[in-house]
């Protein structure tokens, strides 16, 4: 049911490293969460939450379309602007890209079956010369489908609050699949991977069920800011999606924010 459109979100997906030094010699790497591009020239969206908790000795990166699509060197991963309040953010990775996720127009339908796309369970290992082997982080697609409207208020562990408005999936999202795109089975995106439900407990008289679903927020809000951003570099006569150029944003466009 979702062959082709797993192929496409193959060509799209990639995981987003954080790296943190340590010390002199020690340094630490793991897949913070997962972008997508959705314009030509490198422009990818993913979750905001995926960068909080940072601090001067850490950076993000881009290792290419992982497994098989490994770059040479390490690409840094620039930000171009965030809905911080509802925990999107718009990136750029200097790659010529030509394959693109679409963020559909259309609202989520409770009961249509959708694919959640990530980098969970990735495992990383020590290589030669201070190097890493990352032949151990796979993509993962989780099939799921629409269980219910959301809009709901998320706390990181900084106590930082955010808006996840969009909708909840039958099944749970797995750490590493923030930013993921949720698409359906001609690939298009109807949310990105926010976060998880609250543990509620099913009981009986001599049984309980914890449950915990996925929430997805609503591809109109990156749809939003998205387009928002290419207004402002088609009026700056920028050719970002089909040239070379790299121009900065007006500053409002960083703060953005999506109703």
């Amino acid at each position: 049911m979702f062959v082709e459109a797993v192929r496409k979100a193959k060509k799209a997906m990639f995981p987003i490293f954080r790296m943190e030094q340590i010390s002199d010699n020690q340094f630490r790497v793991g897949v913070a969460g997962t972008g997508f591009f959705v314009a030509k020239n490198g422009y990818f969206i993913s979750a905001a939450h995926v960068f909080d908790n940072t601090n001067e000795n850490s950076k993000f990166r881009y290792l290419g379309l992982l497994p098989e699509g490994l770059v040479g060197n390490e690409l840094e991963i620039e930000k171009v602007a965030v809905d911080d309040e509802n925990d999107i953010f718009l990136g750029r990775v200097d790659v010529p890209n030509n394959d693109i996720l679409v963020l559909s127009d259309l609202g989520p339908e409770i009961g249509k079956s959708i694919c959640v796309g990530g980098y969970p369970l990735a495992t990383i290992v020590p290589g030669p010369n201070k190097s890493i082997d990352v032949s151990g982080v796979r993509r993962y697609f989780q099939p799921s489908f629409i269980l219910d409207l959301a809009n709901c208020k998320i706390k990181n562990t900084a106590g930082k609050i955010r808006n996840h408005v969009g909708f909840t999936l039958r099944d749970i999202g797995l750490f590493g699949m923030s930013g993921g795109p949720v698409f359906d089975s001609e690939g298009n995106v109807f949310g990105i991977q926010g976060s998880v439900t609250d543990p509620r407990v099913s009981s009986s008289a001599d049984k309980s069920i914890t449950v915990i679903n996925s929430v997805a927020i609503g591809s109109g809000v990156a749809k939003k800011l998205l387009d928002q951003c290419m207004l402002s570099l088609s009026r700056k006569n920028d050719s970002s999606i089909t040239g070379e150029a790299k121009v900065e944003l007006e500053p409002e466009l960083n703060k953005a924010r999506a109703s």
